[in-house]
């Protein structure tokens, strides 16, 4: 009886091209003469192709743009749960996602995207690749980056509104003197080249609160890592200027550096100095003290990402959806609101 290999072997390409061919795979890139001789192949043998032991259904794919390396994904917990989160809503909806560029580790250039059902992107990819990509591909979803002005779906947390709250909730409880240690913002491009600016939303709420209270800005930028919290804080303290009363950090893994760099100076946190902080990692709680944080809802706003998807390939609906995940203020022992 005439398989599949046979056919493969007669047309000079693997079983995989032949299967693939036959599927009418739509990320397959072959040669016409490639499918030619498949079928020439199908004919000389004559292969029955409708009593095939199976016929492979294939998935719906979709395709994740990250900026960040797969190491940093793995090491940053936010980060490894909006993965986890893309992962796990995908298999339920039985969608293919098998193609995660990772644009710190291999920048391309926007191609073959027309191929897939959706494309996802996770974090600041710039606003000139998101273009380029939407002239391939309509069905995009953004998360986290409120900052895009396209006709795409966007998913974010509602940074900006818990900033503020938290700003809010310092103030009344009577600090007046309220510092800020975050990230750039940093936009990347298919190539993988990074632009800096501080126009940040948590950094950018802060501006804003502080002016609006008349009150004095004090506040320092550098990147997202444990050791950069370590090292703003330092200069802090090395410096004259007056230390601020209350402190809000950008992300939990800053504020595992500022606590280091506090704790070697013996200044103690939620007395000399009380801290809030995002993300609500598994870290955050043993701390000492314990650190109060705004927890994100990583893994649902990833699901809601693949559940807009899906809305987009199954032709649904082709408005934008712009969805806000609230977040909520997780109290422990670094700053207890009045």
């Amino acid at each position: 009886m005439v398989g599949i290999r046979d056919v493969a072997r007669r047309a000079g390409v693997s079983p995989g091209a032949v299967s693939r061919v036959l599927n009418n795979d739509p990320t397959l890139s072959v040669a016409e003469s490639t499918k030619e001789r498949i079928y020439q192949a199908i004919k000389e043998l004559n292969y029955d192709i409708d009593k095939r032991k199976y016929v492979k259904r294939r998935l719906p794919s979709i395709g994740v743009i990250t900026t960040t390396s797969r190491q940093k994904e793995l090491d940053d917990p936010y980060f490894n749960a909006l993965r986890i989160g893309l992962e796990q809503e995908a298999r339920r909806l039985h969608l293919g996602m098998n193609r995660v560029y990772n644009l710190e580790d291999n920048p391309k250039t926007w191609q073959d995207f027309d191929k897939l059902g959706a494309i996802i992107i996770v974090g600041t990819v710039s606003e000139t690749a998101v273009r380029r990509l939407s002239e391939q591909n309509k069905n995009i979803i953004v998360v986290d980056n409120p900052e895009i002005n396209q006709e795409v779906d966007m998913v974010y947390a509602d940074f900006e509104r818990m900033t503020k709250r938290v700003l809010q909730l310092f103030y009344e409880k009577g600090h007046r003197r309220i510092g800020y240690i975050g990230g750039f913002n940093i936009d990347i491009d298919e190539k993988g080249e990074k632009i800096y600016s501080d126009n940040e939303k948590r950094y950018r709420a802060y501006q804003e609160f502080m002016t609006a209270n008349g009150l004095k800005k004090q506040a320092k930028l550098g990147l997202w890592e444990p050791l950069e919290g370590k090292r703003m804080m330092d200069e802090w303290l090395e410096s004259e200027e007056e230390l601020p009363t209350a402190l809000l950090v950008g992300s939990d893994p800053l504020s595992v550096g500022v606590y280091r760099s506090l704790q070697s100076a013996t200044i103690s946190v939620g007395t000399e100095i009380e801290i809030a902080s995002f993300d609500d990692i598994e870290i955050a709680e043993f701390l000492t003290p314990s650190l109060t944080t705004v927890h994100i809802s990583a893994q649902e706003i990833a699901k809601a990402a693949v559940r807009l998807a899906k809305e987009r390939i199954d032709g649904e609906r082709q408005e934008p959806v712009i969805m806000t995940f609230p977040s909520k203020l997780v109290v422990r022992e670094s700053f207890i609101p009045k």
